[in-house]
């Protein structure tokens, strides 16, 4: 089925105007090409073959760069008309689903993922996991990833960290915005702020966590980063990953275990190897409550780490990162006393680890011991819970 991206590309730049002020933002160039030539190319490299770029400031710079670009339609907008305002202008030409895009950010997901997920549902957005929700404010899901509340960053709870932010992507059904056309066309009018809270209300308004590299390059910190770490992210090469937990899988599981005190299980051995041989990444992904706890401290936790990998090593077998969560809600460690997104089932160090490695999720494993916690909360990641014998 032929995919449609909207790329909304109208951005004046405002907090990047001393950086890059003769352009459209998403035309800022990251080492001498556009930002947005990175996005058309992600999109093309996964079947996209359809492309309505929504311009306005300076749009004739856009139109002049993708003039070629097959199946490329510029829609501008003659006054200010906002995000929502933007998308209601094209109706017309909007296939029946369609994928909305932030021509500003950078996230590297798998589009087969949300296109699964989100084809017999309105409006899903995706999701991104981040640990500093006071720069973004936080999307709330249940369990059945609807949607159930926006928090704006100024009205955040005391007793959260981390959580789920909205990543400049959505998945729609062209037939939920007949409503706002009949209502809005040619009104400014936010998708965000105005649109988003009818479908929540309506419960037409999903979010599906995804994992992979993110960038905005409307801050300039960020803009500055985006120069290496862009082209060095677009240049990679996907991989499956072996997410595996670590006590009752990889070392047998006594009450908080730290430091260079452990037992190997020897029976999991094989298992990890046969990943490895695979060219899987080899990711360790496991709940450190005893940091919250104070059963431990982080200089024991990562002794024991460095046992593991140091065994592994003589196994021929290299772990390309180890992701853990210290945070427990009934910690007596202040700092660490929250309850998390990266505390297993909780997928929050499964997505970490995606914007460290360039992963392919769908064809990932999570491999753990025990059935409540490392059945991973994501509808898309195959969760393996091996049995004692």
């Amino acid at each position: 089925m032929a995919k449609q991206a909207v790329i909304l590309s109208g951005g004046f730049g405002t907090r990047l105007s001393h950086v890059v002020s003769d352009v459209p933002k998403p035309m800022a160039p990251i080492k001498n090409k556009p930002f947005l030539e990175y996005i058309i190319t992600q999109l093309q490299n996964q079947g996209f073959d359809s492309f309505i770029f929504l311009t306005g400031y300076k749009s004739e710079i856009i139109e002049n760069h993708f003039k070629n670009l097959p199946n490329a339609q510029f829609i501008k907008e003659e006054t200010a008309l906002g995000t929502g305002g933007a998308i209601l202008n094209a109706f017309e030409f909007l296939n029946d689903d369609f994928y909305v895009i932030n021509g500003d950010t950078f996230f590297d997901i798998d589009f087969s993922i949300l296109e699964n997920f989100g084809n017999n549902k309105p409006c899903t957005i995706a999701l991104r996991y981040t640990d500093n929700i006071s720069r973004y404010g936080f999307v709330e899901i249940d369990k059945d990833f609807e949607i159930s509340s926006f928090t704006e960053k100024g009205n955040l709870p005391d007793n959260r960290i981390d959580g789920y932010i909205n990543g400049g992507i959505y998945y729609i059904k062209k037939s939920i915005l007949k409503k706002f056309v009949d209502k809005f066309t040619g009104q400014f009018i936010s998708l965000e702020t105005e649109i988003f809270p009818e479908l929540l209300k309506n419960k037409e308004l999903f979010g599906l966590p995804l994992g992979g590299y993110f960038i905005d390059i409307g801050i300039p910190d960020d803009y500055y980063k985006a120069q290496e770490s862009i082209p060095e992210w677009i240049n990679k090469k996907a991989k499956p990953a072996l997410f595996i937990d670590k006590d009752g899988t990889l070392i047998v599981n006594t009450e908080y275990p730290h430091g260079k005190n452990f037992e190997i299980i020897k029976s999991t051995i094989d298992i990890v190897k046969k990943y490895s041989e695979k060219n899987y990444h080899i990711i360790m992904v496991t709940n450190q409550a005893g940091i919250a706890k104070n059963k431990f401290n982080f200089e024991e936790m990562n002794e024991g780490f460095e046992g593991i990998k140091e065994f592994y090593r003589s196994k021929g077998v290299i772990f390309d990162d180890i992701e853990f969560c210290p945070y427990h809600k009934d910690g007596i460690i202040k700092e660490y006393a929250y309850d998390s997104l990266l505390r297993k089932p909780n997928p929050g160090m499964i997505l970490r680890a995606c914007e460290k490695l360039k992963i392919n999720l769908k064809n990932s494993i999570m491999i753990g011991d025990n059935s409540e916690i490392d059945n991973i909360k994501l509808p898309y990641l195959k969760c393996e819970v091996l049995v004692s014998a």
